[in-house]
Formats: C-alpha cells, sequence, structure tokens
C-alpha cells in the first residue's frame, strides 16, 4: 500500500482481527470485546516468512516491509523470527508499528531489536488519560510504558519514529501535553511523529484536531 511515511509498505498481518492489548477510542478496527496480552503464536511464523518471499520475489515496488495491520504485532511470540528472516532475504528496511504496551518486556525488546524502525505510540503520559483514550488491559500502566520506551531507546540501534495520536478534549490539554512532552524528552527519538483522527474511529465521540491546532502542538514539541 502507498504509506504518507514509508514510501511503497508491503504490510505484515500476523494477527487475528482485533487481537490488541488496547481498545483505543480512535481505532478504525472498531472496538474490541475484550483486549489481550498473552504472546503466542497466532499464525505460523513460516507460512507468514514463505508469503513475504514471495511478495518480495513478485518484482513489485517495496520500500518497507511493515507489521501492522489487525492488532498489536508484538503480541505474536515469533516476530523476532519472523525479522530475522525477513533480514536474510532482503535490504529493505523492516518496520514494526507497536501501541508500545509490550515493550515493558526485556524479551519483547530484544524481540524486535533486529528491525530497522520501531514506529511506538505514546498517546498518554498520564493515567488518566491512558484510561480514556486507550482503554488498556488491566495491569497496562501509561508509567510502564514510557519506562520501556526509555529502556528501548538505551538498547535499540535503529531509528524511533514516536507517534501520538491527538484526540479532541481528551489528550490534547495543555497540562497533558507537557506531561507528554516530559515523557517524550526521557525517550529521546529519532522523531515526533503527530497524527489526529482522520478514518473513522471506533467511537463518535473521538474528534480530530484541526490543522492549527496540530500545527500548534507540533511547534510545542519541538524541531524533532
Amino acid at each position: 500500500v502507498p504509506s504518507r511515511r514509508l514510501g511503497f509498505s508491503l504490510g505484515v498481518d500476523i494477527l487475528p482481527f482485533k487481537t490488541c492489548s488496547m481498545d483505543c477510542v480512535y481505532c478504525q478496527l472498531g472496538s474490541v470485546p475484550g483486549t489481550v496480552v498473552r504472546r503466542r503464536e497466532y499464525v505460523p511464523a513460516a507460512e507468514v516468512l514463505s508469503q513475504i518471499k514471495a511478495a518480495l520475489e513478485s518484482g513489485r515496488r517495496i520500500d518497507a516491509v511493515t507489521f501492522s495491520g489487525s492488532g498489536e504485532p508484538t503480541l505474536h511470540s515469533g516476530i523476532d523470527r519472523i525479522i530475522r528472516g525477513i533480514k536474510r532475504m532482503t535490504r529493505i528496511p523492516v518496520v514494526v508499528l507497536t501501541n508500545s504496551s509490550a515493550l515493558t518486556s526485556p524479551a519483547v525488546r530484544k524481540a524486535v531489536s533486529k528491525a530497522d524502525i520501531l514506529v511506538p505510540s505514546l498517546d498518554a503520559a498520564t493515567e488518566r488519560v491512558f484510561a480514556r483514550v486507550n482503554r488498556p488491559h488491566p495491569g497496562l500502566t501509561a508509567a510502564g510504558i514510557v519506562d520501556g520506551l526509555a529502556e528501548l531507546r538505551r538498547t535499540f540501534r535503529g531509528k524511533i519514529w514516536l507517534e501520538i495520536m491527538l484526540v479532541k478534549g481528551i489528550n490534547d490539554g495543555p497540562a497533558h501535553l507537557r506531561a507528554l512532552k516530559k515523557a517524550v524528552e526521557r525517550i529521546r527519538p529519532d522523531r515526533i511523529q503527530l497524527n489526529t483522527v482522520v478514518r473513522p474511529p471506533a467511537e463518535k465521540a473521538a474528534r480530530a484536531l484541526t490543522p492549527a491546532e496540530m500545527e500548534r502542538i507540533r511547534d510545542f514539541f519541538g524541531d524533532k
């Protein structure tokens, strides 16, 4: 698919539909009946690699191989084997889009360590806003996710493009933006990518910010 950030992106979806640790109010896939944090091999890693090999040999232009799709890709227990397998096939960059929930685990941080680019999300820096915007699995905390992302930056050698999804009236207030900026300063990403609700969200109350509001917040976060 054509991607705003990645050129022509080969999407790799390694989960059953809506298998996720969060039930974000803005999710384009709709609401989820229950969140999960258990990691397992939801689909066979060998089958995924076979399909990727066929796509790479198809002759179509591919600028990035991107883990995304129906849920949180780091919930797949074999994502490390799949990433390593792709790296043996091609020099095309491997990208992982993640909601950051599993990056609290050293094992998961190691599992994604061979990717070239990680695009982790951080929509909330306080527990109250985290509960409102991401509706996480019990046991997940905003503080834990920030700690995990900060530790990731310490060990990960690739690029980190931190994505913040802004939802009007929920996580765009001045006090929360200051808390987010403080968290971002700990994480030290290579880029900060601001997004807002564009595709039809899970909840109608999840509304987009205006271009002017987005530009003001961009200026607030600074050069990155």
